[in-house]
């Protein structure tokens, strides 16, 4: 009797997509081609290769926007996740049940953009505390006066970012701890399952609401290029990967009217304290 021989022919296993870091990775052409010169494209795939070490999160997100969020720093000219200039952060999206990276610019990152319109003399932001002699008018004069105490300066009270114009002329916007602390509640995206805030405004509060004050503050200042695109792709989800894009027309604003079941799927892991040093109170660049 004829025995029935096996004809099933293995088929080689499809080969497995590229993983994120395999991804980023194969971007540095890219990078080069879409970072201002000077920038290294190599470094940028470094950081952001960091920042997905230092949050695994990261992985869990559509690709596309770590990827998009990456190549618009790297427009910008400016490091994912070092010297406060901007960060990757993770979160589930309520209305598509998916997760994403959304794209967040530094206090530094902010400062650092402003000076490039090349009509700005300087920009500072700085910490007022409870036992410090500050001042404000508003009206035809408007003037500031802070002078820090020489003692205990007690509690931060609020903050304020102050623009010097070229040839001459200045403003500045202020704010208080409280209003910070309203502005946090309301736009903050990144939160844990319980709904308390992570990230940037959870580990550089101070931080954060200085940036605000120059958000603010931006309104009232000369719309260099780079600054005027980085407060438009602030705090959106990236998708493009184009370096020829312009990255302000091509974005996903996240929905700060979400509702409280809103996911957020990790911290965003700062850099090492020896790079965060540009924190520190005076913030001029």
């Amino acid at each position: 009797m004829s025995t029935q021989q096996n004809t099933d022919i293995a088929l080689p296993s499809e080969s497995q997509p590229p993983s994120l870091r395999q991804q980023v990775q194969s971007m540095e052409h890219q990078f080069a081609l879409a970072a201002p010169k000077g920038v290294e494209a190599r470094q940028i795939v470094r950081d952001v290769l960091t920042a997905i070490s230092q949050n695994p999160d990261l992985l869990k997100c559509d690709p596309q926007s770590v990827l998009g969020g990456a190549m618009t720093m790297a427009q910008l000219g400016l490091r994912v996740g070092v010297l406060g200039h901007g960060w990757l952060l993770p979160f589930r999206d309520w209305k598509t049940k998916q997760h994403k990276a959304q794209l967040v610019i530094g206090y530094q990152g902010m400062v650092a953009l402003a000076h490039r319109s090349g009509q700005i003399k300087s920009i500072s932001a700085r910490r007022v505390h409870e036992n410090d002699h500050f001042h404000i008018e508003y009206g035809v004069d408007e003037n500031l006066v802070h002078r820090p105490a020489t003692g205990d300066r007690g509690d931060v009270i609020g903050y304020y970012a102050v623009v010097k114009f070229l040839p001459d002329g200045h403003s500045f916007y202020y704010l208080t701890k409280a209003e910070a602390e309203v502005y946090r509640d309301r736009y903050a995206m990144a939160k844990n399952r319980n709904g308390e805030v992570v990230g940037p405004w959870k580990t550089e509060f101070d931080a954060m609401a200085m940036k605000t004050c120059i958000r603010q503050l931006s309104k009232f200042m000369p719309k260099g290029t780079d600054l005027a695109t980085a407060l438009a792709v602030d705090d959106t989800v990236r998708v493009d990967i184009d370096p020829r894009s312009r990255p302000e027309y091509v974005a996903q604003h996240v929905d700060r009217d979400a509702p409280p079941e809103t996911v957020h799927v990790g911290e965003v892991v700062d850099a090492p304290a020896d790079e965060t040093a540009p924190w520190e109170e005076e913030g001029t660049a």
